[in-house]
């Protein structure tokens, strides 16, 4: 193979790496919806033990930084056990939660 030839073969290649790798960026940078938030959190306090502080609904505008995700029956535990629920959101009265 002559220099032009490969030149311009070594050039068809990047060109078509360019192209995939700009497609992949592409699909990288296409916004992705957020994520469903969790049911429900449970709020921790602050130290070493970090005890729970309140539990919250999933979608609760007060919930804070020191939230985790809980499942129902996690949630309906942490209730029944004597964690006090958000007086905004109101988790104790949603349906099935403290029969």
């Amino acid at each position: 193979m002559t220099n032009t030839r490969r030149g311009a073969h070594t050039a068809l290649h990047l060109a078509s790496v360019a192209a995939a790798g700009g497609e992949r960026e592409a699909r990288r940078r296409t916004p992705r919806p957020p994520p469903e938030p969790p049911a429900w959190l449970i709020v921790h306090g602050i130290g070493a033990a970090r005890l729970p502080v309140r539990v919250h609904a999933g979608d609760c505008w007060d919930a804070r930084k020191r939230c985790s995700p809980l499942s129902s029956e996690e949630a309906r535990r942490a209730l029944a056990e004597g964690v006090p629920a958000c007086p905004h959101c109101r988790p104790n009265a949603a349906p099935g939660m403290l029969e």
